[in-house]
């Protein structure tokens, strides 16, 4: 713990082994100063101190606009030369290749891709790997059949580190156009155009896009060029929402121009104007607000599903399908494949932590190898291990040829994405990229053990584990009855919440477990008392994961502090509060 760290409620090993620390001096200062300059209330006024804003930075921050967070798309390397092939493509009725990722942010890029052409009186082709049989981004084969076909490639969240297969298919014929915003090296492929904040010489403040942010980026520098050439196009403000998606699910920082992106994309998303989207909204339940958790719990894992069990191209699909019965079918069977997942992957994590038991505390990477598992799978997997252990993880596939497909998870502060592109380097795996939380590497059975090892000393060269235990930032004290529908409502105002931009962690004193049950033999649900006997509903999601659930339900008739976020559940037009705890301290 810093040294300026003063631990909230004295409270310096929780249950989860966490230290809560207060807001400092400076903070306090400033929350006080905003809620005497606005009519904020004090935990909302606190929770923008955390986040630096002044008093003159309100406005802007609580209402941001696109425009005004909004760069020049020409500031971004190669943008130019991609908007001066894309637009002459329109005159001349080019044929238009899309090579998409399989997750989300690839589905969504190649759909805002695809309905902007569409536009123009463009059908473009997309072209979705199959994630087990191909393996993420381009390769040789599809890309020379693609080039053979086509006018131009555009590869939209893949394509920076494909050196040969971009080589193939750039001829003279077929030009050859990347849009993305994986981790880069010095050297790029020989495309007519990469564009990604990500490359090693870009100077722009916009490295925390995902792929759909830059694709959208780029769509405003097109709709600049043809409005000038005397063309209509499309009101861009209607594709925020799959901007709104994909930023969530990809689980990029929520700052700056992140932040505009979703805050509108919730709005737009709110109107259905995506049939595709609708139906799948309709399937799975999400009623009244939108919120950030709807995208990234229930329609990012449901689109997700396709390519993570064999159908990579249902997601595109989706997103561009204007039909409503058949995007209600494509729903449908999204929905389907979603419930599989589910029960695929609860067999793979009981496998895992049956294999990983207990890690010691020095060690600085986890990681896991089984050759009956789904490769579409390991991206999960490995949160799920990183969430309950701490520790950077690797959770790989193994198919009947000898080849491991495997996807990590770093920890904050921790960039797993440029360990893995060391190792690509060394040529210690096949292939091999990502970003700072995130990853995939592609390498032979019989150099993981020695590739894991390397992996492992690279992340302790970082220098960045720590053995203290984790801090949790508290925002403020709250009492049960202060807790309100209308309240959350005015917090939720300083969102959307989530990476980069954690939820304010609010805590609740001295109060008692009034009732609590086991949901799915892994979460906890609660009904929260304090000494005044105001209750409010309560839940623990994975508590019983670990030993903190069986803690808990030990110990009901102890004291504890929980710390947590503040939801609205709203059932029928009906909102009442929820505290999501995410941790707790026992009273001694």
């Amino acid at each position: 713990m810093n040294e300026m760290d003063e631990p909230f409620l004295n409270v310096k090993q929780s249950l989860t082994n966490k230290i809560w620390v207060k807001p400092n001096n400076k903070e306090q200062r400033l929350a006080t100063n905003l809620q005497q300059v606005s009519s904020l209330p004090y935990p909302l006024a606190v929770l923008l101190a955390q986040r630096q804003i002044t008093a003159d930075q309100i406005e802007m921050f609580l209402n941001p606009k696109i425009k005004d967070t909004l760069p020049n798309p020409s500031s971004f390397h190669d943008m130019d030369a991609a908007v001066e092939i894309l637009s002459k493509a329109v005159s001349k009725k080019n044929k238009i290749a899309i090579f998409a990722d399989y997750d989300v942010d690839g589905g969504t890029s190649s759909a805002l891709l695809y309905n902007w052409l569409l536009h123009f009186g463009l059908k473009p082709s997309v072209y979705v790997p199959d994630r087990v049989k191909e393996g993420y981004g381009p390769n040789n084969e599809a890309m020379k059949s693609l080039a053979e076909d086509h006018d131009i490639i555009v590869c939209v969240d893949c394509g920076t580190l494909s050196f040969e297969p971009i080589s193939i298919a750039k001829t003279e014929e077929c030009k050859v156009i990347v849009v993305d915003h994986h981790l880069a090296s010095n050297e790029l492929p020989i495309a007519d155009a990469i564009i990604n904040p990500n490359r090693a010489d870009e100077t722009s403040l916009y490295k925390y896009l995902c792929a759909a942010g830059v694709v959208f980026l780029l769509l405003v520098g097109l709709n600049t060029k043809l409005k000038k050439n005397g063309h209509q196009v499309p009101d861009l403000l209607f594709y925020l929402d799959l901007v709104a998606l994909a930023t969530i699910a990809d689980v990029v920082p929520l700052v700056g121009l992140n932040r505009a992106y979703v805050k509108t994309g919730l709005r737009i998303l709110q109107e259905r104007y995506n049939v595709g989207l609708s139906a799948l909204m309709d399937i799975a339940n999400i009623n009244g607000k939108i919120r950030v958790s709807d995208l990234g719990f229930s329609l990012g894992p449901r689109i997700n599903a396709g390519g993570r069990l064999g159908n990579s191209k249902l997601a595109v699909d989706l997103l561009i399908e204007r039909d409503i019965s058949k995007a209600e079918m494509i729903a449908k069977t999204l929905n389907s494949l979603n419930d599989d997942r589910k029960l695929i992957e609860a067999e793979m994590l009981d496998k895992a932590l049956d294999i990983i038991k207990s890690p010691k505390d020095e060690e600085n990477l986890i990681w896991v190898a089984q050759e009956d598992w789904n490769p579409g799978l390991t991206g999960i997997l490995a949160s799920r291990l990183r969430e309950k252990f701490g520790k950077p993880t690797i959770a790989i596939a193994i198919d009947q040829n000898g080849i491991g497909k495997g996807s990590g998870r770093s920890i904050p502060n921790l960039n797993l994405g440029l360990a893995v592109n060391q190792l690509s380097e060394e040529k210690l795996i096949a292939k091999g990229g990502g970003h700072a939380q995130a990853v995939g590497i592609t390498f032979k059975k019989d150099k993981i053990k020695t590739a894991m090892e390397r992996l492992s000393d690279i992340l302790k060269d970082q220098k960045q584990l720590k053995k203290t235990p984790q801090k949790l930032n508290i925002t403020s004290l709250i009492s049960v009855n202060a807790i309100t529908a209308e309240l959350i409502e005015k917090i939720e105002e300083a969102g959307p919440f989530g990476a980069g931009a954690q939820p304010p962690i609010f805590v609740l004193a001295n109060c008692r477990i009034k009732w609590l049950k086991v949901i799915a033999n892994q979460h906890l649900r609660f009904v929260i008392s304090d000494d005044s006997n105001s209750t409010i509903q309560s839940i623990f999601f994975r508590a019983m994961n670990d030993n903190v659930g069986n803690l808990l339900n030990q110990n009901q008739a102890e004291r504890f502090h929980f710390a947590g976020n503040l939801e609205i559940n709203d059932w029928s037009g009906r909102k009442t509060p929820n505290f999501v705890i995410k941790d707790v301290s026992l009273i001694t």
